[in-house]
């Protein structure tokens, strides 16, 4: 075994393998740290256009693109305002803690709504889905492209035909899964799809965005109440828009660090960041084959492993981690604080990154006294 991790990281060498906020390239941070330019400007309407070009791309969409100053719930929450109505009743895939999320936001708007569960590292029924759908008393339905608290990727390419066979207005939150998995807006027929800074994206928090297709669109210009909500209201962003402008100050130098973000990315095909991110889990899955965790979803996400530690109390293992070898991990809340920790495989982290985990890991575990339930 090589020498323990321990003796050999200094006080400022920390690596961080939580799904967001993820590292962040130095180039990048740089960018933030300069002076804010104006951005009441033909220049900054300039920048504008471009990220709202570069982030069709992401999405694979051909249609309208929305820029929030705000986190990704603020882009869910925006999305339940100003597409689902008083006369909808939504269908709420629960997986997890983001899937809650959206029950939540719909409790809060008071959108009538039911509640579609996944157990715990199981995949989703989609006969099951199909028939909740079918008995037409649905318009909307309300996912996460990956429910991060358990590491789960639902199949948004069938469920996106499902949707389309029964007419159902598509909502996707695929905040941790643009940029790690594939994802296709367009072609899967999705209605609305969401995103935000600090994930795969690898930039800090603070901007969310808001994809719409043509149905989205048509249902903004043809809606006929305000949402209840100035900031929120998404045709008065796309109306200014098209001046390359936003209705409210945005996080200005966020948005030059994604204006450089969005070049890096495109500078080659997106499927080779979506590899870089699959590499990255493929190899510390397989490295810890032989350790006492099991990967807990049936179908994972390439952007975070949700290791479920069997006879070890996960919390404590990710204390240890920090404590010992400066590693920051991300344990489960609620129930699952003693049973799960999730790794992050987005951001500015290479395979060395990802060995030192491993390593240190393997130590934990091969300590006579290891940290028991």
């Amino acid at each position: 075994m090589s020498p323990a991790l321990s003796r050999t990281t200094t006080s400022t060498d920390w690596r961080q393998f939580v799904p967001g906020p993820v590292p962040i390239s130095p180039h990048l941070l740089t960018i933030g740290a300069q002076q804010l330019p104006y951005n009441r400007t033909e220049t900054f309407s300039t920048t504008t256009h471009e990220i709202l070009g570069g982030l069709r791309k992401l999405f694979k969409t051909e249609s309208e693109v929305v820029v929030l100053t705000g986190s990704g719930t603020a882009a869910m929450e925006a999305s339940v305002l100003n597409f689902v109505g008083p006369d909808d009743r939504a269908l709420v895939v629960n997986g997890g803690t983001f899937g809650q999320r959206w029950a939540d936001l719909c409790g809060a708007l008071a959108i009538s709504h039911d509640e579609f569960q996944v157990n715990l590292g199981a995949e989703l029924d989609l006969e099951s889905l199909e028939t909740s759908l079918a008995g037409g008393q649905h318009s909307v339905l309300l996912i996460n492209a990956h429910e991060t608290s358990t590491g789960l990727l639902y199949d948004i390419e069938e469920i996106g035909r499902i949707a389309r066979r029964y007419d159902i207005f598509f909502i996707v939150d695929a905040i941790s899964s643009v940029c790690a998995d594939i994802f296709e807006m367009d072609g899967w027929g999705v209605d609305v799809a969401i995103l935000s800074s600090h994930k795969a994206l690898a930039l800090p928090p603070g901007l969310s965005f808001v994809a719409m297709g043509e149905r989205a669109v048509a249902r903004l210009d043809g809606r006929h109440a305000q949402p209840k909500s100035l900031y929120f209201d998404l045709k008065n962003y796309l109306d200014n828009q098209q001046r390359g402008q936003l209705p409210y100050t945005p996080a200005i130098g966020l948005m030059l660090q994604l204006q450089a973000r969005l070049r890096d990315i495109h500078e080659q095909p997106l499927t080779k960041l979506i590899s870089q991110h699959q590499q990255r889990a493929e190899y510390f899955r397989n490295a810890i084959q032989e350790m006492p965790f099991d990967i807990l979803p049936a179908r994972p996400s390439n952007a975070i492993t949700a290791l479920s530690c069997r006879d070890l109390d996960a919390s404590e293992v990710a204390e240890e981690l920090r404590d010992r070898y400066h590693l920051i991990v991300a344990p489960s809340g609620g129930v699952l604080k003693s049973k799960l920790i999730r790794i992050s495989h987005m951001g500015a982290q290479d395979q060395a990154d990802v060995r030192r985990l491993v390593t240190a890991l393997g130590e934990i575990v091969a300590q006579p006294n290891s940290i028991k339930i």
